[in-house]
């Protein structure tokens, strides 16, 4: 029953409508927002509009929930409150319920009149009762676009018009409210947030993600907050479709129910059916201009619906490009699979339509695009025929595969330029089986009097396929096979000069060929032939790395990333770059950033995709495991790393590569006191790389390991004087770290100091860290005592030690010694002590001083667990580890 003291005329409110909503379950707090809100707080009045879905309730009532110390009310809106006692009954109720409004408030028992906004009477009486308040007023009217007619406006220019001094208003829809606004940001009244302040950050997404317990990719992700443009309820629905199906592909596709329903009702009921005519009409094309939009929709008034949609923010945006304005991507999805459902021959139709309009523009590509989509066979060979040559170059080549995905399979073996581009286009995804097939069918269709255009292209997609078998003979035969006055005459000569220059590239001719590729990447740029860019750069960050200037691989991985578009690391160019950014980021002691390229590298190559002149993959997995190595997981990084060697085989591996994983992996085994393994890698570098400054820094390293400092000093010297060459070009830091310590060693600390300085300044000019983070303590000592000296070099001297401090991982246990290591491949054999002693040809004393050594290593106190632990290490192999009783 009501209260009795409640006025005269006051309607009755439902509970809900008054009561701050609960938070869901799955909820994300976002305090960026929160922070927007504490400091609308200072303005009278702050407005938030924004399209249904975009988390404007939850928002608020998060905000309200905190606010404590004041008396916060929210009034959620709907269509009863058009009448003004209604409206005006729910925001007494709401200011009444609150704690902190006290019994005594007129607000509790005032009436409310006929026609209360227009009641001096009444509204002074209302103000009078919130200025009496003690404590700060938050007044929340969500939903205002409810309010329609003359007597709810009247209510809420009322409320603004006779706002007291303690009172905030916080006025929340889908449009702007019926107040003066324009006079509110005049008299600087007004705090306002929008759609963009309310979409939601990858961060963001990510923690909502979490919460809701649905796990994608983060290149999934990144695509899902770009596609929904940050909308908030698209992104709850897809975290909640993924933590059921496992995955986003049916969302994405636009098939998922609950997002179909919410758009149906939430979004487009609000339109009438004209305007969703229109937009399942223009919904074929992603960007629309005004005149591409009246050919779409037959509507001569497109420009002004346009205009009038992306004005209401719900389901049109303006761009930046020409073309001006865009569907929401999800919005679109749902849109073109509807009008498919509908009229497949008008779908069809529209395409058709977008083909010629994008001809008479001249883009082909999106021609090509709409026609492979519209499935006309005919006009897309037509396309293919006339620009498919250039469209390749320019690294449109989402679109060739799609166009070429959509044609009969024999009508591609049966024209040799189809098939050579089909062949081209699996070279770059490293699918160099399917590539095979495609020149095949080429061959047998050539015909007897081939253009320059098809006679060219074929020799350079030859070229490129004995390139990724990494045969350095006939990739110099097949490269200077391309005939240049051909290949000028057919526009194909910076690709061209481009697959040259990788022969000569790997005479190690670097200063030469990086004139020429700047060069090909300036003109490629000006004829706006992408990919033809792609492939310099790409050559011109492997140089860089060859030669030490690691900086530049950073800025070439950004100029390529620029360029190469967003499925690069399906390719061999992206894998290339992503390899040398993850060796990059090793140098840098940076082993989380190294894994995360490996990561995605791994993800996106299987099988014999992305090979140049070796596996990638297994330079990629290589760094994996050094990634792992240097971030503590010593035994698991080991393993990985010997793993991606045993699984090359007989194959060879670019001599930079092999060179760089047997320096990573003998580094490691070393430090771990695995010296059988580390044997093994030197006899394989032997093989893989000859004679080198590599190799014998792995030999020095061995000796030193033994206490064969003199030894180790000899072999060094080839290194440190220059006479032997380098395929690393850090192998020089390492080798005078490494010439330091046998210093130290004899007693030279003069010497030491020598090195370490000579050490740091190339460490400092190539920007690499690595070979300080792992040097032994005594080495870092002679470092930390120069601090203060350095001049220059201080500053990174500094920034590297605080580098080696902050890596944040376990000290590397003592490394068992070689005599140590001969008694522990023993011990599973079950031999006892004595026979063990009889073996080695020493004294039992001695072997049970050795076992002890080991025990206290391993952290063991028993056989049996001591060989369970050296198998889990890789410090014995577990075939050759019987059960120890």
């Amino acid at each position: 029953m009501r209260d009795p003291l409640i006025g005269k005329g006051r309607r009755r409110v439902p509970r809900t409508k008054i009561t701050v909503p609960d938070l869901p379950v799955h909820f994300v707090s976002r305090p960026r927002l929160l922070g927007l809100l504490d400091r609308a707080t200072e303005q009278p009045v702050s407005v938030l509009c924004a399209p249904a879905g975009t988390g404007k309730t939850l928002l608020l009532s998060e905000w309200a929930l905190r606010m404590d110390d004041a008396v916060t009310a929210l009034v959620s809106l709907d269509a009863y409150d058009r009448d003004d006692r209604r409206l005006w009954s729910a925001v007494l109720d709401a200011l009444a319920a609150q704690p902190g409004v006290p019994a005594s408030s007129p607000l509790r028992t005032l009436g409310v009149p006929d026609d209360p906004s227009a009641d001096p009477g009444f509204l002074a009486e209302v103000a009078d009762a919130l200025d009496a308040l003690e404590t700060p007023v938050f007044l929340i009217l969500d939903d205002v676009e409810e309010l329609v007619g003359a007597g709810p406006r009247r209510a809420l220019e009322a409320l603004v018009r006779h706002q007291p001094a303690g009172v905030r208003l916080v006025l929340s829809g889908r449009r702007e409210p019926p107040v003066p606004l324009a006079r509110l940001r005049l008299a600087d009244r007004l705090t306002e947030m929008g759609t963009n302040d309310l979409r939601f950050t990858s961060v963001e997404a990510r923690s909502l993600f979490a919460v809701s317990g649905a796990v994608v990719t983060s290149e999934t992700l990144d695509r899902l907050v770009c596609e929904a443009d940050g909308w908030a309820v698209a992104l709850r629905l897809a975290a909640s479709s993924a933590a059921r199906e496992g995955n986003l592909n049916e969302f994405l596709a636009g098939h998922d129910r609950a997002l179909a329903d919410y758009l149906a009702q939430e979004v487009l009921t609000g339109f009438d059916d004209r305007v969703q005519e229109f937009l399942r009409l223009v919904s074929v094309c992603g960007d629309l201009s005004p005149e591409l939009a009246v050919i779409l929709s037959g509507q001569s008034d497109a420009a002004a619906l346009l205009h009038d949609l992306a004005a209401e923010d719900l389901a049109v945006r303006e761009t930046d490009t020409s073309e001006g304005y865009r569907i929401l991507p999800l919005l679109r999805t749902y849109l073109l699979a509807d009008l498919g459902r509908r009229d497949p021959d008008r779908f069809s139709g529209q395409h058709l339509l977008a083909v010629a309009w994008f001809e008479r523009r001249g883009a082909p590509a999106s021609a090509l695009a709409h026609c492979a989509r519209a499935g006309d066979d005919g006009r897309t060979v037509v396309l293919l025929r006339t620009h498919a040559v250039m469209l390749f170059l320019i690294g449109e080549h989402t679109v060739l595969r799609q166009a070429l995905g959509v044609l009969d399979e024999g009508l591609v073996a049966r024209t040799p330029l189809l098939a050579l581009i089909a062949a081209a286009l699996s070279l770059e995804a490293g699918e160099t089986g399917t590539a095979d097939l495609h020149l095949r069918h080429a061959d047998a269709a050539w015909p007897a009097d081939a253009p320059p255009e098809l006679v060219v292209l074929r020799q350079l997609t030859r070229s490129r396929r004995v390139q990724l078998d990494g045969d350095h003979a006939e990739i110099t035969r097949t490269a200077h096979a391309v005939d240049p006055d051909l290949a000028r005459e057919a526009d194909l000569e910076a690709l061209a000069v481009v697959q040259r220059e990788t022969e000569t590239l790997l005479t190690g001719q670097h200063s030469a060929v990086r004139g020429r590729l700047e060069a090909v990447v300036r003109r490629a740029g000006e004829a706006g032939q992408r990919h033809v860019a792609v492939r310099a750069l790409t050559m011109l960050g492997q140089i860089a790395a060859l030669e030490g200037d690691f900086r530049s691989v950073d800025r070439i991985a950004r100029l390529q990333s620029a360029d190469i578009g967003s499925d690069a690391l399906g390719t061999i160019e992206g894998a290339t770059m992503g390899v040398l950014l993850a060796y990059r980021a090793l140098l840098k002691a940076e082993p989380e950033q190294c894994a995360r390229h490996v990561a995605r590298i791994v993800s996106s190559t299987s099988g014999p995709a992305s090979r140049v002149g070796g596996n990638l993959r297994v330079a990629a997995e290589m760094l994996g495991g050094a990634a792992e190595f240097d971030s503590g997981e010593r035994h698991s990084g080991l393993r990985r790393m010997r793993r991606a060697r045993l699984e090359l085989g007989g194959r060879a591996l670019q001599r930079e590569y092999a060179a760089l994983a047997g320096v990573l992996e003998h580094r490691a085994a070393l430090l771990l006191g695995a010296g059988y393994q580390a044997r093994e890698v030197v006899g394989w570098c032997q093989s893989q790389i000859g004679h080198t400054a590599e190799l014998l820094v792995m030999r020095a390293r061995g000796k030193v390991a033994l206490g064969r400092h003199g030894s180790a000093a000899k072999t060094l010297q080839p290194v440190l004087d220059g006479s032997m060459p380098a395929l690393l070009p850090w192998s020089g830091i390492e080798a005078r770290l490494l010439q330091a310590r046998i210093s130290l060693h004899y007693g030279e600390p003069d010497g030491a100091r020598r090195l370490v300085g000579d050490a740091l300044s190339a460490a400092q000019r190539q920007d690499v860290v690595l070979p300080f983070v792992f040097a032994p303590d005594e080495v870092i000592a002679v470092l930390t005592a120069l601090l203060g000296r350095l001049g220059t070099r201080d500053t990174f001297a500094a920034k590297l030690l605080a580098r080696r401090r902050g890596l944040g991982v376990d000290a590397i246990p003592d490394p068992l010694t070689e005599r140590e290591r001969s008694v522990l491949r023993l011990l599973p054999t079950l031999r006892s002590i004595e026979e063990i002693a009889d073996d080695l040809t020493v004294s039992p004393n001695t072997v049970k001083t050795h076992v002890r050594g080991i025990y206290a290593k391993l952290g063991v106190t028993r056989r049996r667990d001591a060989v369970a632990v050296a198998v889990a290490r890789g410090l014995l192999d577990s075939e050759r580890a019987e059960l120890v009783e």
